[in-house]
């Protein structure tokens, strides 16, 4: 259960080198606390920033110092692949695939025969100068799109998958402008206010900033890409009642050759 979207609208401070990104968490309140976010660094030396799942170790999001960012979601559809005992955690990927230094490195990894140890799930993939890569792995088949702001916003959800995605895309319709050529959207305060909107009654299971009785968006995170630096900041609860904790930030680095 997540929201995921961005914008690199022309005209603001990211502009054709960077990118604005939302990630709402939502997760079952069973589940052990988050571990805010810090940075870390790759055997190939590379830093990225990410919070952690204090139950399994992985994460869903992380930035690196190249501008990359790598974000995940669960795939809740019946799965196609054969059963397991054992699966690896689905935020392990995402730590591995923070040391990915282009579009490139990722259409390489992201193959049948790496994911299947994995469930289902949803990777969004951004990098400061292309559009998205969205992957999309269902237990036997990839399917990879270049141009993944024709899915936003990206969403997942436990609870009744297709009502929530058609609420929240109504909503997003609704509440944020695209640009007719590219499909991104071009103004970053409306996926702001987006991102952290419920009903005036309160938050409810379809709302971008969710609540149910077994489950609530557990943290916003959001990325900010631009010419000279990555910042990572980090809500430590539901975006429309909690406070953002101060920013990390990383230099960013000149990109690798692909």
């Amino acid at each position: 259960m997540c929201t995921l979207t961005w914008t690199r609208a022309r005209g603001e401070a990211t502009g054709r080198e960077g990118y604005r990104l939302w990630f709402n968490r939502d997760e079952l309140r069973s589940r052990g606390p988050e571990v805010p976010p810090r940075v870390e660094e790759t055997a190939s030396g590379l830093r990225y920033v990410a919070p952690a799942d204090s139950d399994a170790g992985g994460t869903w999001i992380a930035a690196n110092e190249l501008g990359i960012t790598v974000a995940l979601l669960n795939g809740y559809r019946s799965s196609r692949g054969e059963p397991r005992d054992q699966w690896t955690s689905r935020g392990h990927l995402v730590r591995e695939l923070a040391g990915i230094r282009s579009l490139n490195d990722a259409w390489r990894r992201l193959s049948p025969e790496r994911l299947r140890p994995f469930r289902p799930l949803v990777l969004a993939i951004l990098t400061p100068d292309r559009p998205a890569l969205i992957a999309r792995w269902d237990g036997q088949d990839v399917s990879l799109d270049p141009r993944g702001q024709r899915q936003l916003p990206v969403t997942s959800s436990s609870y009744e998958q297709s009502e929530v995605q058609v609420r929240r895309r109504a909503l997003f319709a609704e509440m944020v402008r695209t640009d007719p050529g590219s499909g991104e959207p071009v103004e970053a305060s409306e996926l702001e206010a987006f991102q952290r909107w419920t009903p005036e009654a309160g938050a409810d299971a379809f709302s971008p900033s969710m609540s149910r009785v077994d489950s609530a968006t557990r943290s916003q995170c959001r990325v900010e890409v631009t010419v000279s630096d990555v910042t990572f900041a980090y809500t430590p609860g539901p975006p429309h009642e909690a406070d953002p904790l101060s920013p990390l930030q990383l230099p960013r680095r000149p990109a690798f050759p692909a």
